[in-house]
């Protein structure tokens, strides 16, 4: 049973913390690719603006996109890291299968 204030209510009913930690993991995965796909696009952008202007929106587009990459890509690493903590034989061995890790959230009724 978990103490009241620590009931996870950020979580969508029949939803775990593991299963919320892997799904924001894939979220941030998917991005990141589809950010690095992106800056392909307009890396050529850049390489072929025979306009000054053009070529400097695009290269300050570019930057931007860099950061995002970034920072898309670190927090998809330390959610890699928590997703295969989290499922590791060991880890769930330790906790077990019942820790309000693993268990579906179920929404409380008011009172």
């Amino acid at each position: 049973m978990l103490h009241p204030q620590k009931e996870p209510n950020f979580l969508a009913e029949n939803q775990s913390v593991a299963s919320l930690v892997s799904h924001l993991h894939h979220y941030f995965v998917n991005t990141h690719s589809q950010y690095k796909t992106e800056k392909s696009m307009l890396l050529s952008q850049v390489h072929s603006s025979l306009d000054g202007l053009t070529q400097q929106q695009a290269q300050d587009a570019l930057n931007k996109l860099e950061a995002e990459i970034a920072i898309f890509g670190a927090l998809s690493d330390a959610l890699s890291v928590a997703d295969r903590l989290l499922h590791a034989r060991t880890v769930i061995n330790e906790l077990g299968l019942t820790s309000e890790v693993y268990t579906a959230h179920q929404p409380s009724e008011a009172p």
